[in-house]
């Protein structure tokens, strides 16, 4: 509740704001291919913060690290966590995605359907 309390306090124009600062520390301080709670997390908080996503490469770098999120997620046999990963990874497609992302649409789409 006081978890709550605090966070009803930050503005809501500010919270995609912080989730994305926040995601982007705890993603900083692990090793690269590390893929545990903290990446769920930090991959977590960086959805939650996609507002603030200006930049194409950004998102880019989004949709793999949800993509890697899913694959993660379903070797732990978290079937709707997983869907969950790779839906946010699929919604942040523009129409164009086919031609540009191809690859990275297949493995988002494929796994999506499989999760699903």
């Amino acid at each position: 509740q006081i978890h709550q309390a605090a966070y009803s306090l930050i503005p809501e124009n500010e919270r995609c704001c912080l989730h994305r600062q926040i995601g982007l520390l705890i993603l900083k301080s692990l090793p690269e291919k590390q893929v545990d709670d903290l990446f769920f997390t930090a991959v977590s908080q960086l959805n939650l913060g996609i507002k603030h996503l200006e930049k194409e490469d950004e998102k880019l770098d989004l949709q793999k690290l949800n993509l890697r999120a899913g694959e993660k997620a379903m070797s732990l046999a978290a079937f709707s966590i997983a869907a969950s990963y790779l839906k946010a990874g699929i919604d942040m497609f523009l129409d164009t995605h086919w031609e540009q992302y191809y690859d990275l649409s297949i493995q988002l789409y494929s796994l999506y359907a499989e999760a699903e």
